[in-house]
């Protein structure tokens, strides 16, 4: 996808945006309420259910919505008022250039795996093995990064930090979006199975260091590509 494809997302999502604040003003959204379906916000708004679905996620990062299982998406029991400034802020907030995001994916990722090596149960283990023969069952097929995702997120989820799975898995689609736009993950399938054995082989054996030292190599590739197209790569997002 070249810039002006990405530019335009970017338009529409601040669109949709506006379109939001102009639904508070109406008093169509009613702060503390559930909000309309993605199909009917797309229809209301006359633009596209996936746009709408990328807006409310940014929302719902900023806790401007909240989401919960079978019951749709909830919008902040603010004031109007608060609640548009909120969206304003976030508008003008701007977006998240690559190098940032890979500093921080790598940041929490490094935190993840020690903690995972040092906390990781039994129950842990038997999770990250099926996540690894997952991706290794997939890993030449158009689910590979959907699968090298789900093993990155199970070592969160076994650092047993709820909050830095939570926000790997807000930032980590992201950064997924540059890898594919630019082609930017050119690992070979089998080197990025063979390193996340080496992780999984590093937190069996509980050895925090090393399995930290695992997360900087996985992600020296990308982090240097991630500096050198900083002067030339749009930001994604808002």
């Amino acid at each position: 996808m070249n810039r002006a494809v990405l530019h335009k997302q970017d338009d529409h999502i601040a669109a949709i945006l506006d379109g939001m604040i102009t639904l508070l003003d109406a008093g169509r959204l009613i702060p503390g309420e559930r909000i309309p379906s993605e199909r009917r916000l797309a229809e209301m708004l006359g633009v596209s259910r996936s746009n709408v679905r990328l807006a409310l996620q940014r929302m719902e990062f900023y806790g401007i919505l909240h989401t919960y299982p079978q019951s749709g998406s909830v919008l902040a029991d603010y004031s109007p008022s608060v609640l548009r400034n909120q969206i304003r802020e976030m508008r003008e907030a701007g977006s998240f250039d690559f190098r940032s995001l890979v500093s921080v994916r790598v940041l929490l990722e490094k935190e993840a795996i020690r903690r995972c090596a040092t906390l990781r149960t039994e129950e842990d283990l038997l999770r990250l093995e099926r996540a690894l023969a997952d991706f290794q069952a997939n890993m030449e097929t158009p689910l590979r990064d959907e699968k090298d995702l789900a093993f990155h997120l199970t070592i969160a989820k076994a650092s047993h930090n709820p909050v830095i799975a939570s926000l790997l898995l807000t930032i980590t689609p992201e950064v997924l979006k540059y890898y594919r736009h630019y082609s930017a993950c050119a690992m070979p399938a089998q080197q990025i199975y063979l390193e996340h054995k080496k992780m999984l082989d590093c937190i069996r054996a509980q050895d925090a260091d090393a399995a930290g030292q695992c997360i900087e190599q996985h992600f020296q590739a990308i982090t240097r590509l991630a500096e050198k197209m900083l002067a030339d790569v749009p930001r994604i997002g808002i």
